[in-house]
């Protein structure tokens, strides 16, 4: 039950933004984007898990991809893209188990489609909030469940934007597999703190050109 509200409460903005279709083909956008942050693998139980590791280290996450655009409302935007990621994470064995205090790691990859809006403020600064749909890649893990599910995303940025290029550059925080796709053995979900640079190539529709005639 949690997880098909948690769903709806995903689809919801989402299909309440794609009903104002006609209004899509204005100011669209393409563009490719890097990230980079640190991770740390997070648990939304108390539960006792068999096996448990503690423990845990976070290490680097990095991703890149591609997104297209378009405004919806005068001071919104929703963005779709597609992306690899590579993670590493590292973690100690249960004490009691193994005395030495000694740090282990795994590595995992994953391709993603993040769906995102952005709330636009004054000089082009900007909210944004979304989902993440992550598949895992090559799942060759031990000790971390696979980050295959939805997530979430949150961050606020600035765009630096000239005719027909748009920079944009925003931190923010991504937390995976919040809804699995399957059950998991021991409940993680990986919490990434990182900082994204994108760059856009603007291609304003005939609309946005006309109008800008008219208040000429």
């Amino acid at each position: 039950m949690i997880k098909r509200i948690l769903l709806l409460l995903f689809v919801l903005p989402f299909a309440t933004t794609y009903a104002q279709e006609k209004d899509y083909s204005r100011d669209l956008m393409a563009g490719v984007y890097a990230s980079g942050g640190i991770n740390t693998p997070v648990r939304f139980t108390t539960k006792y898990i068999t096996e448990e590791t503690s423990p845990w280290h976070g290490y680097e996450s990095l991703s890149a991809g591609i997104r297209f655009s378009g405004i919806v409302f005068p001071e919104y935007r929703i963005e779709i893209g597609a992306s690899y990621s590579f993670n590493k994470i590292g973690f100690e064995l249960s004490p009691p188990i193994y005395d030495e205090s000694k740090i282990y790691t795994e590595t995992f990859e994953t391709i993603s489609i993040p769906v995102t809006i952005k709330r636009y403020l004054q000089n082009n600064f900007f909210f944004s909030a979304g989902t993440i749909i992550d598949f895992a890649l090559h799942d060759k893990r031990v000790r971390l469940d696979a980050q295959t599910g939805f997530g979430l995303t949150i961050g606020a940025g600035r765009e630096f934007r000239t005719r027909w290029v748009t920079f944009d550059i925003s931190p923010g925080l991504e937390i995976h597999s919040v809804v699995p796709f399957s059950e998991d053995n021991y409940h993680q979900r990986l919490l990434v703190a990182g900082l994204k640079i994108g760059i856009s190539f603007n291609c304003p529709s005939d609309r946005v050109s006309h109008d800008k005639d008219i208040e000429k």
